[in-house]
């Protein structure tokens, strides 16, 4: 098993824990253990690790160093929330952040256009309500 006390720690430090969390969370009443327990450990018990991979956040499989398959994979139920195709080519997901970037940037000029129009009409308003004002002062 691949488990030690850097590892341990290493992972804490990415998912922003302190290793001394994990040591309370499996010795809350024994501070004279350490962490260093794993390193020289043959067998360790599922209990445990789960303990240890819910104290840091990440998955058992991480934990233990195992290849996570990469090939996502969510099950839908036929309904248009449940279903969910996951893409995994770069370049088509290139191809999509370019698009939508381009989406963005025209309602972004929308959203200019209109603040423009916006302008004119207050400005319109404002005359028509002096031309009013006007006309009851006569």
């Amino acid at each position: 098993m691949n488990l030690t006390k850097e590892w341990i720690e290493d992972l804490a430090k990415t998912y922003g824990k302190h290793p001394k969390d994990v040591r309370d969370a499996l010795w809350p009443d024994t501070p004279t253990k350490g962490l260093s327990y794993f390193t020289g450990s043959r067998s360790i018990g599922t209990g445990t690790l789960e303990k240890i991979a819910d104290v840091i956040g990440c998955s058992t499989d991480e934990l233990l160093r195992r290849a996570i398959p990469s090939g996502a994979q969510v099950v839908g139920n036929n309904n248009s929330i449940g279903n969910v195709n996951i893409n995994n080519d770069p370049k088509s997901l290139q191809q999509i952040i370019a698009a939508q970037q381009r989406i963005i940037e025209h309602q972004d000029e929308e959203i200019h256009r209109m603040g423009d129009q916006l302008k004119t009409k207050d400005q319109q308003i404002d005359r028509l309500i002096k031309f009013a004002q006007n006309g009851e002062n006569q």
